[in-house]
């Protein structure tokens, strides 16, 4: 079966004496050494921007030499980035979980767009070449996200005291709705508030490997409230959400 050491070395001897292509490298969970059985690959490419067309057959070319593509999505470009390019492949033979997450960067991508802060265990990369220069770090600090997080905390305290949209929908008795609210306007802002206490700098993050940044003391806490069967379970964990709320808000220091 081919492994994933064997697909990221065979992009880098593809990819490397290419001299359109500038730097690669490798997100998530190889990046941050939290990979498993389970990981997919999450890999970057920067490219000179008039060698779009180059770059990605490239790409493609070396990864169908190791296997068949099974499977390959090309998703619609995002509306708000127009220096990003992106699609997903699996190649036969390999584990389901397997999935190469591939994005490639216009090398006019305005630079403090990725530059990554020093010692952040969240976000970081593993670097496999970068010929440019490409990948910039710089100093942590707090201020560069103090104002969205002050933003996030007060759309917080609007969404805890909107909570009685999930109760009005317990009493009407139509679990659908009550559960939609209870996620809205309980669950979500609990996550958001762990968040800013744990991992103020990411705190966008919401459940995105949350059992890894928080303890496991609050995990299964939240977990608890996570867990919903019925009206009854929504009534019964409204108000006791709305207690730890209360208790957690005193801890967030922005």
């Amino acid at each position: 079966m081919i492994e994933k050491k064997q697909i990221i070395e065979k992009l880098r001897e593809a990819l490397e004496p290419l001299p359109f292509i500038y730097a690669f490298w490798l997100e998530g969970a190889d990046a941050n050494d939290t990979a498993d059985e389970y990981s997919d690959i999450d890999i970057w490419v920067d490219f000179e921007d008039e060698y779009e067309k180059q770059a990605i057959e490239a790409v493609e070319l070396a990864l169908s030499e190791l296997a068949e593509f099974d499977y390959r999505h090309i998703p619609l470009p995002p509306p708000s980035h127009d220096k990003l390019r992106r699609r997903t492949y699996h190649l036969a033979g390999t584990s389901e979980y397997l999935m190469i997450d591939f994005m490639w960067q216009l090398h006019s991508r305005p630079k403090d767009e990725y530059t990554l802060f020093e010692g952040n265990k969240i976000e970081t990369i593993k670097i496999i070449f970068d010929k440019k220069n490409v990948i910039q770090f710089k100093p942590f600090d707090i201020s560069f996200v103090k104002q969205q997080n002050l933003q996030l905390l007060d759309d917080v305290k609007y969404r805890m005291a909107n909570r009685i949209r999930a109760e009005k929908y317990v009493k009407r008795g139509q679990y659908l709705e009550a559960f939609a609210n209870y996620n809205c306007y309980v669950l979500d802002f609990l996550i958001d508030i762990l968040r800013l206490i744990y991992t103020p700098s990411h705190a966008h993050y919401k459940l995105c490997h949350i059992s890894q940044h928080i303890p496991e003391n609050e995990q299964e806490k939240l977990e608890y409230f996570a867990k919903i069967n019925s009206l009854d379970d929504i009534a019964e964990k409204i108000p006791q959400a709305n207690n730890w709320f209360a208790e957690l808000i005193e801890r967030v220091e922005l």
